[in-house]
Order: structure tokens, then C-alpha cells, then sequence
């Protein structure tokens, strides 16, 4: 076998320490959206790096800690935008959100350096299972921070997304575990070079196959269209008020803002004629993006006109708010609100956002104490909702997302398990500016209409507003930073994925397989003698060896299993 050069006895192994350490934020840098240049595949050199790393250290210890180096730096490079919502949104300096962004971006990063513990520990380099079950912990550790921290925003699928090809098997086992798997690929293929061989690389060119075969005959057997036909199709125009944020909130703009969209949007139908007609508008949606209504719609003097434009328009319109509730004593509970108006002008029901975004509307528990509580008193305190089923109004039955609940797979999975048949995300990303930030997120939130078998409607208030596909395409796609109206079809579908029914299950299913992989290596070593505390690479008199499936044998047991 080849062995791995010691970081500390050699300038090849530091060499060999900083160049896999490296590969962490260029990974994570260069496969998400930037401003310089994306190349999906690329995020798969973050996983890869983070195991060579964990080979290369003599220690545990220190496993964790260059893992979590690396990744904390990788994070902050992507992320970095993160400073500009808790600054706009949440009102602190920038100083304090630039800092909290940072130890955001470290929180995130603890991941990485668990998963370089697990490299050191149990990757063999000629073992097929252990690279299979580091697959299985990628895949488990990005579940566990997204219910636990609440932020998964740089997940490997979400980077793959940009070439939907590559993550075509989310619709039967879901856009974390697909990332599992390119990562349980890269991994047997990086293996082979280090004293695998064939037996390592040609499981892990099988993976690829795989992954890569499913993709291309999706996408081949049902081609992309903006245009999608038959009889459960329906007209969407996505309104972009491009309402300036330092405007946005400003009570005296409010009649403005509200003639702006309605403005916007009665231009578009006048334009549209007779091409769309009156049966097709009646289906159809118009959708203003997260708070477009920057005040409580229905308590407002506003109300009646917006109301009157949905009847004029004959379409139902879907619009962002914010809601507000008495509360007795305790004053009134606010609430990110996404209204429907029937076309009608009657009022249909509301959806409240029920995962807020952290130091922007709101402040977590942990971190409400009273040092701080002068630093961080800007910070929107929203309530969160307790969810509802969809909004309905003829043939739709609109399962509602709010900005950045569309990273989240369970809220989606929510939605159409009570019954959407087209998911619809509005977001207001203005808060961003030019930077990666609305690009990364409308590609996460595009793998939610690959896992449901849904198509998906995103509007927003600056951009960028678009229509995706099931099979997680995006078919349609405005611009930014532009006011305007922007018709596109999108259609209905009832039917549930693979991925909706079995979902459950895989978490649960891939821990117990896990487990049973790494304890198998556990005890391999056990049995025949591995001697505690030999660094990874390094051979030595009782150095282990690796059977194909993870079999660790010492070179002294060796000898003894050919005796007998």
C-alpha cells in the first residue's frame, strides 16, 4: 500500500496537511454560486479533503481541530454575505454582524471537523464498506445540523443542483442522502490511489454510473419547458416591486409600495389581452413576493383598493404581509404572513412563516441574555407559526413557503403531505444585495420540487424570481434588481414521489447501517490486534491491514490467519 507521508516528519507530508486542507474551501468556494467562477462537481473536494486531512493527522485531536480550521474558513467564504441581512433585517453594526456571521460560519464548520474525526478513525483506504459508511455519516451529520443549528445551507446537493443531472436521484432518496453518495464515490475513487486499486475504483466509477446514468435518462425522457400543456396547467405572473429595503419600511412609502405592485401588475394583464384569457386567468395565480405588504394588510387603508385590483384582474392573488395579533397583556404577536386574495376580493386564508431566520427575526433562546440585550434590541422579534395546510382556491392547493423555509426538505414534504399539488416559495432576497446569496438559495430551494414531484413558484422582490420544474430545472428565470411582472405556466400535480413516501425511513435506515459498518471495522481491529495509537499512513511492525470490505488485519495476525 502507499503510504501517507507524516505532516510532521517530512516537508512532502506538510506539503501533503496544507494542500487537503485547501481543498475544503475551494470545494465549498468554487461549487456553490460566487462571483468568480462555479463548477458543481468541485464541492465533492471538500469531503475528499476533509478524509485526506484526517489520514494525514497522527491524533484525534487534531483531526477535529484542522477540520473544523478548514471548514470554518471554507464557510466564511461562501457565507460571507451573512453579515448584510443581521445588519439590515436584525439592525445591529456591521462590525457586530460581520462577527456574527463569522462565528455562524464556525458553527457550521464543527461538521467538518467531525467528519475529519470519523476520516481518521475509520477511513481505510482499501476498504469498500468505510468509504460507503463515510458517505452514510456526510449524509447524516448534514441531517442532524439541519434540525439541530436550523442554517443547512451549504449541503453538497445544493451545489450539484446547479447542474440538475447530478441530483436526479433526490426524487427516490432525497437531495442529503444524493450527497451522501457522490460523497461514498469520491471517497472509493480517491482510494484507489492509495492503495485500493481496482478493487476501490471500480465501486466508486459504479457509483458514478449510477448517480449519472439515473440523471441523464430523466432529463432525456422528459425534456425542459416554460411552457409545460394539458389540462392542469396554469398561468403564474411574479410581480418584483424591487422596492428598495431602506424604503421598504418606512411608513411613509406604504401607499407607494402598494400602488407599485398593484401598478406593476395591472400593466402586465393589460399587456397580456386577449392571449390569456378570462377561463385561464380565473385559474391562474398572481403572487407579490415576503412582505411586499410591509405592514398588516387587512387592518390597513389599503386594503380595499388591493382588494378590488384582485377582483378586477379576475385572478387570485398571493401576496406577502405582516401579520399582527393582540396578545393581551403581553402586547401583540407579529408574524411573517403570506395572505391569499381570491379573485373574487374575498379574503382565503393565510400561511404564517414558521422557521424565522436567526438574528434577523429573531433572537435565539440561547442567546437572550441580558449583557446582550442592548447589542442585539433591533433584532425583528417575529413569532413563529404554527404551519397550516395549503391555501386553496379552485383548482390550486398552494403549499406555502417563506424565503428560507424552502432549504428546509421537511417543510416541503410537509406541504404535500397535506395535500399541494404546486409548491410556492416568496422571498424577499434584497437584503443581500449583489451577491452569491440569491443564487445559492434559489438552487436549494429548487431540490424541493425534485423531492416532491412538484413544480415550484418562487417570487420574489428583487430577484431572482423563477419557475422550477419536477424534475428540479429551472425553466424559467427573471432578472434582478428590476421592476416588472413576469408571466410564466407552471401546472399541477397530485401524484408523490418515491422519495415523499419512503423519506422517513432513510435517515433512520442509513444510521443502522452506518453503525453496523463502522462497528464491524471496530472490531475487525479488535480481533486482530490493530495497535492503538499508530498513525494513520504510517506503517509500522504492526501497522493494520485492509480486506476489500473493511477487514482490518495486523501484520502479525496476518501471518498467524495463513498458519492455520
Amino acid at each position: 500500500m502507499t503510504a501517507l507521508p507524516s505532516p510532521e516528519g517530512s516537508a512532502a507530508g506538510k506539503a501533503a496537511v496544507i494542500l487537503s486542507a485547501l481543498f475544503v474551501p475551494l470545494g465549498l468556494w468554487l461549487g456553490f454560486p460566487n462571483d468568480v467562477l462555479v463548477c458543481p462537481p468541485l464541492v465533492l473536494l471538500c469531503p475528499l479533503g476533509l478524509a485526506l486531512l484526517g489520514k494525514l493527522c497522527r491524533s484525534g485531536a487534531k483531526a477535529l481541530l484542522l477540520g473544523f480550521l478548514a471548514g470554518t474558513i471554507g464557510h466564511a467564504a461562501a457565507l460571507y454575505w451573512l453579515a448584510l441581512p443581521m445588519s439590515v433585517v436584525g439592525g445591529l453594526s456591521l462590525p457586530l454582524s460581520s462577527v456574527l456571521a463569522f462565528l455562524v460560519a464556525a458553527l457550521l464548520a464543527t461538521q467538518c471537523g467531525l467528519f475529519c474525526l470519523l476520516s481518521h478513525f475509520f477511513w481505510k483506504e482499501e476498504s469498500i464498506s468505510s468509504s460507503c459508511a463515510l458517505g452514510l455519516a456526510w449524509f447524516l451529520l448534514e441531517y442532524a445540523y439541519a434540525y439541530g443549528i436550523g442554517f443547512p445551507w451549504l449541503p453538497l446537493s445544493g451545489a450539484l443542483a446547479v447542474w440538475p443531472v447530478l441530483v436526479q436521484p433526490a426524487c427516490l432518496v432525497g437531495a442529503g442522502l444524493t450527497g451522501g453518495l457522490w460523497t461514498a464515490g469520491i471517497l472509493l475513487s480517491a482510494a484507489s490511489f492509495r492503495g485500493g486499486g481496482a478493487r476501490t475504483l471500480l465501486p466508486g466509477l459504479f457509483i458514478f454510473a449510477c448517480l449519472t446514468g439515473f440523471g441523464v435518462f430523466s432529463v432525456l425522457q422528459t425534456p425542459a419547458t416554460d411552457r409545460p400543456a394539458g389540462e392542469n396547467t396554469f398561468p403564474v405572473l411574479m410581480t418584483e416591486g424591487n422596492i428598495d429595503q431602506n424604503q421598504k419600511w418606512n411608513e411613509a412609502f406604504r401607499k407607494a409600495t402598494a400602488d407599485t405592485y398593484i401598478g406593476l401588475s395591472r400593466t402586465a394583464i393589460e399587456k397580456a389581452g386577449t392571449r390569456i384569457s378570462s377561463e385561464e386567468k380565473a385559474k391562474g395565480l398572481i403572487i407579490w413576493p415576503e412582505t411586499a405588504m410591509p405592514f398588516d394588510l387587512e387592518k390597513s387603508p389599503y386594503a380595499d383598493g388591493i382588494r378590488g385590483f384582485a377582483e378586477k384582474s379576475g385572478m387570485p392573488l398571493l401576496t406577502g404581509e405582516i401579520g399582527v395579533v393582540p396578545a393581551g397583556i403581553q402586547g401583540e404577536r407579529v408574524y411573517n404572513r403570506a395572505l391569499l386574495i381570491l379573485k373574487n376580493g374575498v379574503y382565503g386564508g393565510s400561511y404564517d412563516k414558521e422557521h424565522l431566520v436567526p438574528f434577523g427575526e429573531y433572537v435565539p433562546t440561547i442567546l437572550q441574555w441580558d449583557l446582550l440585550s442592548g447589542l442585539l434590541q433591533d433584532v425583528g422579534a417575529y413569532t413563529a407559526g404554527n404551519g397550516s395546510g395549503p391555501l386553496r382556491t379552485d383548482n390550486l392547493a398552494i403549499g406555502t413557503l417563506i424565503c428560507y423555509e424552502g432549504i428546509f426538505p421537511w417543510l416541503a414534504q410537509a406541504r404535500t403531505a397535506e395535500g399541494a399539488n404546486v409548491l410556492v416559495d416568496i422571498s424577499n432576497d434584497g437584503w443581500f444585495g449583489d451577491t452569491p446569496a440569491p443564487r445559492q438559495h434559489m438552487y436549494l430551494t429548487a431540490l424541493r420540487a425534485l423531492e416532491q414531484n412538484r413544480w415550484l413558484v418562487r417570487g420574489t422582490n428583487t430577484g431572482i424570481s423563477c419557475v422550477v420544474d419536477p424534475l428540479g430545472r429551472i425553466v424559467f428565470r427573471g432578472p434582478q434588481f428590476t421592476a416588472d411582472a413576469l408571466w410564466a405556466r407552471a401546472a399541477t400535480i397530485t401524484k408523490p414521489s418515491v422519495y415523499h413516501r419512503v423519506s422517513p425511513f432513510i435517515p433512520p435506515l442509513c444510521l443502522l447501517l452506518m453503525a453496523v459498518l463502522f462497528w464491524r471495522q471496530i472490531r475487525m481491529n479488535r480481533k486482530y490486534g490493530a495497535v492503538k495509537g499508530t498513525a494513520p499512513g504510517v506503517p509500522g511492525p504492526e501497522r493494520p491491514l485492509h480486506d476489500p470490505l473493511g477487514a482490518s488485519l495486523t501484520r502479525t495476525g496476518t501471518k498467524r490467519a495463513l498458519a492455520k
